[in-house]
């Protein structure tokens, strides 16, 4: 496994766990100190819209996604999609 394997891998993992504190070990791990203070809402739409960023993230997941940033009034779509 190369090296951008492993980090792809170990971000879906982390992303696809829909557990804060996992995400957060993963984020902190790769230099995002300040997390914790992140907003509720702020953090999950940034989730959401990474997991649907990834072209092979489950469809259980992505629609979970897409669900949660259409009920907060958001775009599953990253800015300029």
């Amino acid at each position: 496994m190369t090296m951008l394997e492993a980090f792809v891998k170990e971000r879906n993992e982390a992303l696809f766990s829909l557990d804060r504190k996992k995400i957060e070990a993963y984020m902190i791990k790769y230099g995002e100190t300040e997390i914790a203070q992140t907003p509720d809402v702020v953090f999950w739409a940034s989730v959401y819209k990474a997991i649907c960023g990834i072209k092979d993230a489950p469809e259980t997941i992505v629609s979970k996604a897409k669900a949660w940033l259409h009920e907060h009034g958001m775009s599953p779509y990253l800015a300029g999609g």
